[in-house]
């Protein structure tokens, strides 16, 4: 296993940072437009997809804001 100097990863990593900061090099996000019918095309596919994950019992609602996904089944 490769050996990290942590003081030495914090000050490379915030100097990374700073420059990120300072010259926005964030990603950006999609600019691609979707029309209305490839948008719902995509969404039934999502849905249909998530209910056979239900099926298989990959997915699981646990609770209001639980779920379980399994992913070796």
């Amino acid at each position: 296993m490769r050996k990290i100097n942590w003081d030495e990863y914090k000050a490379r990593r915030a100097g990374f940072a700073r420059v990120k900061a300072e010259h926005g090099l964030d990603r950006k996000p999609s600019s691609r437009v979707r029309d209305m019918e490839e948008r719902n095309l995509l969404i039934q596919l999502d849905k249909a997809r998530l209910e056979a994950w239900k099926e298989e019992g990959k997915f699981e609602i646990l609770g209001a804001r639980k779920i379980r996904f399994r992913v070796n089944r």
